[in-house]
């Protein structure tokens, strides 16, 4: 792979040439790794609100500058639809893995059954160990807690507080001091554990192209339910002129298939009728003929008898 380098304006532009084709497990453990130190990186600039207002392209962009480090020379787009394909099929893993474990062993795992069965069970065929352990790490940490944000969750650490101590009161000079007593704080309300997957965290489930056209399909069927009536009157409407006009069209075809058929019949009679008369007067001169041949020698033989030969 070759890369190449050019000055513009006195800047130098690194143009990268991307590679293509099927991801190798290196390149995807080292996409896993990426996101995990991506997440980490976001983390820890969480209190300055640095990592706040930065799209997703400029995050994508930090990968795929981790992976090309590594030499996993792939582009941020790449790496966005390398991720999504990931969490899909992690999703999908570790769903199955669940209802087996709810089972009680009614079900095989994921992990001893065949590809073809896999793909039976509308599972991925070819999720690796390694790479669902990675993900575990990566999707499932302990003690972290999503932030709601729409272009991405943030997370943080829920540290315990330390206890306050209870405020003492200065008596006057020559009476001890005593504390106030101390008052019983209210039951802290647990919040809930949010669980990484497509519903909570856009980020591992979609990307932002995948978002904006997912807002516009469900944007063009709200605005196009009113019309649904419409539509379907105007549709029933147009299929039944188009079953009327091709009824009309068969009528048509087959009255003009019986004109012809009629036709060719007075044509077959009117020749056979012309063949007959051709007989019938061909016969009549051969008739006519005969009696012509027979009367000549009638008459030559009558005058050879009236005038005989001299001896």
């Amino acid at each position: 792979m070759d890369l190449s380098v050019a000055k513009q304006g006195g800047n130098t532009v690194e143009v990268r040439d991307y590679r293509k084709g099927n991801w190798t497990i290196e390149e995807t453990m080292i996409l896993i790794e990426a996101k995990k130190m991506d997440d980490e990186r976001r983390m820890k600039r969480l209190g300055d609100g640095g990592e706040r207002g930065k799209p997703a392209e400029l995050r994508w962009k930090w990968v795929e500058d981790y992976c090309w480090k590594h030499e996993c020379f792939r582009s941020q787009n790449q790496c966005n639809d390398k991720w999504d394909n990931l969490m899909r099929d992690f999703k999908k893993v570790r769903e199955y893995e669940g209802r087996v474990a709810e089972m009680g062993g009614g079900e095989r795992s994921y992990w001893r059954i065949e590809k073809n069965h896999r793909k039976e069970k509308n599972l991925p065929s070819n999720m690796l160990p390694q790479i669902y352990q990675a993900l575990v790490a990566v999707t499932e940490r302990k003690g972290l807690r999503v932030v709601g944000s729409s272009s991405g969750g943030l997370v943080q650490h829920l540290l315990p507080q330390p206890p306050e101590q209870p405020p003492v009161v200065k008596s006057p000079p020559g009476l001890p001091s005593y504390p106030l007593p101390q008052q019983t704080p209210p039951p802290e309300i647990p919040l809930p554990t949010a669980t990484v997957d497509s519903e909570t965290s856009h980020e591992y489930s979609e990307s932002p192209a995948k978002r904006r056209k997912r807002r516009e399909r469900e944007g063009t069927s709200r605005r196009g339910g009113g019309t649904s009536l419409e539509e379907v009157g105007s549709a029933i409407s147009r299929s039944a002129s188009i079953i009327a006009e091709a009824i009309q069209s068969s009528e048509e075809r087959g009255e003009r298939r019986h004109k012809e058929m009629v036709s060719l019949h007075e044509t077959r009679l009117r020749i056979e009728e012309s063949k007959a008369e051709i007989n019938r007067q061909g016969v009549h001169s051969l008739a006519d003929a005969i009696n012509k041949l027979a009367n000549s020698i009638l008459a030559l033989a009558s005058n050879t008898n009236q005038h005989p030969s001299p001896k």
